[in-house]
């Protein structure tokens, strides 16, 4: 019976349990168990953060609505590496939101999403794009700026390189040319080898200094790294003489270039405006004639050469371009708006709507010819046939007093004031100027007009609303100060050479203009005069001493 009950008891399970009650002498007592306490602890631990740890999973999939979130990324969200790789992915994940709301054009919710996306994932590019073109609708710039230099490792790699064309391109289109500098400089500390990444920094360093009239310095760094032999250095270079006062050389190296890569259509451009500028119209129309016979396909040496036989009055020539283009290029839409904008440049209404015409007949795209050929009117000074032709276009075409409510509104209004409808012309003006969607270029575009009629305040008026809409608009600023100068309008005029003096390479002519102007007995009590005739000579010297 012993043996049995012996073994009995040696076989009875192990006991789990923390705790065990124990009587001695009729008292009760608890025995704890440490090590089966800890066991149970760890497990109750353990399975309450695997619980823990799902709720999180499901709360965050189904309630804050993202669907890759992964199990194993709560399970270990104490990890760093874990944290971070959740982190990343609902900030990726958010920026795909925000582009499904953009889509949708949901802009309220696209912002904030694009916010939190690119704060938790720093390397999602295209989210840093997207939310940088927010802030330039916001009109904060230097916001986008940050956003985008932020975006930069400190030391690039070739894998960089399309994200670096973008931010330099977007630096450039805000004038914003010393941050360039300061970013390449930066990024080019110590190296000398002409690696291609290197040539694409450094040839944004040579661009910026030569945007700022630094030509020694943008002449140094294409020499040092190589870029005077290749097609944006030559380029860069030439364009560099031509501002140096060399137009010879300048035209030799785009000749030159020309010759090497003749089907490149930006240098062939770039000669034709050079030889257009310098006078040569012998040259400009050889060039533009042996361009059309290599490349007849091309439409861009017709329509130069139509601009060379107008000047030329070779009415005859330019009557034979005109029909050869119609026959060449009948459903060449492109073709036909240039041509469209070279009877309106020419104040040619008969040839514009002869094209409008053509398009109207082919069911081509139409209404930019129908535009134009206002505009010829205007440009031709047939003023009540362009009040009439834009009524009879308002009359056929309802929508389009709101589609083009701006160029109709501007049209009307030049128009007018060249018949001497003042009280027409101006209402027509303000109904333009209070169109949201006006580009600054077409501003100026309008305030040029209306000198020609001889409206100068008016156009004083829409030069003023061009720089308030885009401050960056150099030819606004540019003509605002000329129309000043002019008018004798003296409150605002040192305020805005001070502005174009921090531009891209002021006009020399208008700031001689100014100092001239300025010195005179007639701006003798003009505001800031003393010291805005230094800042203006400085610059001069500066200018002359950057040509020699």
């Amino acid at each position: 019976m012993k043996t049995r009950s012996s073994s009995s008891s040696g076989s009875r399970p192990r006991s789990w349990a923390p705790f065990r009650l124990t009587l001695t002498g009729g008292t009760r007592h608890l025995r704890i168990i440490w090590k089966n306490l800890l066991v149970l602890l760890a497990v109750l631990l353990v399975g309450g953060w695997f619980a823990l740890a799902g709720g999180l999973y499901f709360f965050v999939k189904y309630r804050q609505g993202f669907p890759e979130v992964r199990y194993r990324q709560m399970l270990f969200i104490f990890m760093p590496s874990q944290r971070k790789a959740y982190e990343v992915g609902r900030g990726n994940y958010m920026v795909e939101k925000a582009k499904e709301y953009i889509r949708e054009n949901e802009w309220g919710k696209a912002l904030p999403s694009l916010r939190i996306g690119v704060a938790k994932a720093p390397g999602n590019r295209e989210g840093r794009l997207l939310l940088a073109q927010f802030y330039l609708a916001a009109r904060r710039p230097e916001l986008a700026r940050d956003l985008l230099v932020e975006g930069l490792p400190e030391k690039v790699t070739d894998a960089d390189t399309d994200y670096l064309k973008t931010l330099f391109t977007f630096l450039f289109q805000q004038q914003q040319d010393d941050a360039v500098v300061a970013l390449t400089g930066r990024l080019l500390r110590g190296q000398t080898e002409p690696t291609p990444l290197n040539r694409l920094i450094a040839l944004a360093h040579a661009t910026a200094a030569y945007y700022r009239g630094n030509y020694d310095e943008a002449e140094d760094i294409l020499t040092t790294f190589e870029l005077s032999r290749m097609r944006d250095g030559i380029l860069l270079n030439a364009r560099i003489a031509w501002e140096r006062g060399q137009r010879d050389q300048a035209l030799a190296i785009l000749r030159e270039l020309s010759r090497q890569i003749p089907t490149d259509e930006e240098v062939y451009g770039q000669l034709v405006t050079y030889l257009r500028d310098a006078g040569q119209e012998s040259e400009l129309r050889q060039t533009s004639l042996l361009r059309q016979l290599a490349y007849p396909d091309r439409p861009r040496p017709r329509i130069d050469l139509l601009y060379v036989y107008d000047k030329e009055k070779d009415k005859t020539r330019v009557q034979t371009t005109i029909d050869d283009i119609f026959r060449d290029f009948p459903e060449n839409t492109e073709t036909l708006l240039a041509l469209a904008d070279f009877a309106a440049n020419t104040g040619r209404p008969e040839l514009a709507r002869r094209v409008l015409d053509h398009c109207r007949a082919r069911n081509l795209n139409w209404e930019g010819a129908a535009l134009m050929t206002v505009e010829a009117y205007v440009v031709a000074k047939e003023y009540r046939q362009a009040l009439a032709t834009v009524q009879k276009l308002l009359a056929d075409n309802p929508e389009w007093s709101t589609r083009y409510a701006s160029v109709f509104n501007g049209l009307q209004a030049i128009a007018n004031y060249g018949i001497g409808e003042t009280g027409p012309a101006y209402a027509f003006l303000k109904n333009f100027l209070n169109q949201s969607s006006v580009r600054a270029e077409n501003l100026v575009a309008v305030s040029n007009r209306l000198v020609t009629v001889g409206a100068k305040s008016e156009a004083r008026e829409v030069l003023v609303h061009a720089v308030q809409s885009d401050p960056l608009n150099q030819a606004a600023l540019s003509g605002l100060v000329r129309l000043d100068i002019e008018l004798g309008q003296t409150g605002e005029l040192a305020g805005s050479i001070r502005k174009l003096l921090k531009m891209r390479k002021p006009p020399v002519a208008v700031l001689q203009s100014a100092y001239d102007t300025l010195g005179g007995d007639r701006f003798l009590f003009a505001p800031d005069q003393a010291a805005i005739l230094d800042e203006i000579a400085a610059y001069l010297k500066n200018a002359d001493r950057q040509k020699s």
